[in-house]
């Protein structure tokens, strides 16, 4: 199985280069990349992920009330009726794969004519989570990258709806709805300074171990309630805020805020996108007290890292070496993502 996900993965990158070459055949390619990762992601084995068991026991148990707290209306429903028709868990991975992916890749189009190189960040960075682990988040995630393009519009109305549907998915989507707040107007280079502080604002918030687990919101109190329980038993691992993978993620927030000028002209929701990169950066580190919340709205928000860090691609001369960088991101991440998973016992 993973052998078959990095062949794909080296695929994209043979592709990637040659992208602009490749005439009309592009989109027939692109659409092929696509179902041949909603094809392994549906019929991966049981075993091979960290959740897949436990979704197994929400699809045959779909009517057990003690999930009906736990697990979104829209998974127990989808459940009822594949249950009924085939009985088989990897219906429901088929299902939440082609509708994670397929979203995807409809938003990618949609936000750059980098399709390739989003791809191999893709691959690298999101695909494993959110098609394998997080399957109810990924449609989630896909939901909120199609909302961008509204959002960057001024469609609030249009974004709202695709959000309230994200919401159906997934309930952390709540966390989308301040993004309303948003606008992709041009930024000032003290507009940018005020978001590059983000980062020294976020380490602070850490210091400082602020805690929002008294928030009065019906749901989101609990969880988070929850989740500090848990950490204080010793059941979720603390977060190094330090890391050598979020620092570079860090660096990369700052030089694409430097390079902003240069951006600018070749993405035109870049205002919008790297707001929430450096709202999913904050989030990382002063939510860190409350791992599960802190990585859930960082990779939330950080799903438009899959646009900004092929906008890397922008800044660097010849094009070849830009190309080189971006596969190199998210090539790296994707061995770490591997390592991190112990997938490499999944041949």
């Amino acid at each position: 199985m993973i052998t078959s996900i990095i062949i794909i993965l080296l695929l994209t990158c043979i592709f990637a280069f040659f992208e602009e070459r490749l005439g009309k055949s592009k989109w027939y390619i692109y659409i092929g990349l696509g179902l041949l990762l909603i094809f392994l992601t549906g019929f991966r084995p049981l075993g091979m992920d960290n959740d897949a068991e436990a979704y197994e026991q929400y699809f045959l148990h779909y009517d057990t009330p003690v999930y009906e707290k736990v697990v979104e209306y829209s998974f127990r429903l989808a459940s009822k009726w594949l249950y009924h028709i085939f009985g088989d868990v990897h219906s429901i991975f088929l299902l939440y794969a082609f509708l994670g992916i397929s979203i995807k890749f409809a938003a990618l189009k949609k936000l750059t004519p980098l399709v390739f190189l989003a791809l191999v960040i893709y691959m690298g960075n999101y695909f494993i989570l959110h098609e394998f682990t997080q399957i109810r988040a990924g449609v989630a995630s896909s939901i909120m990258l199609l909302a961008i393009k509204p959002l960057g519009d001024g469609r609030r109305w249009h974004a709202l709806i695709l959000m309230l549907i994200a919401i159906f998915f997934h309930y952390s989507s709540l966390l989308m709805i301040p993004l309303l707040l948003l606008t992709n107007r041009d930024m000032t280079k003290q507009q940018r300074l005020i978001w590059a502080l983000l980062v020294p604002a976020g380490y602070v918030a850490y210091i400082m171990q602020v805690s929002i687990t008294a928030l009065p919101i019906p749901y989101i109190g609990d969880k988070l309630e929850i989740y500090q329980d848990l950490k204080e038993q010793g059941f979720l691992d603390e977060i190094n805020v330090f890391n050598l993978v979020f620092l570079v993620h860090i660096i990369i927030y700052l030089y694409l805020l430097y390079m902003y000028d240069l951006i600018k002209g070749h993405n035109l929701y870049f205002p919008i996108m790297i707001k929430m990169m450096g709202l999913s950066v904050f989030s990382f580190v002063a939510l860190s007290s409350l791992p599960v919340l802190a990585f859930r709205v960082s990779e939330l928000y950080g799903i438009v890292e899959i646009i900004l860090f092929t906008n890397i691609y922008y800044t660097v001369k010849p094009a070849w070496v830009s190309r080189c960088i971006v596969m190199f991101i998210g090539i790296t991440m994707f061995c770490i993502n591997v390592f991190y998973n112990e997938l490499l016992q999944i041949i």
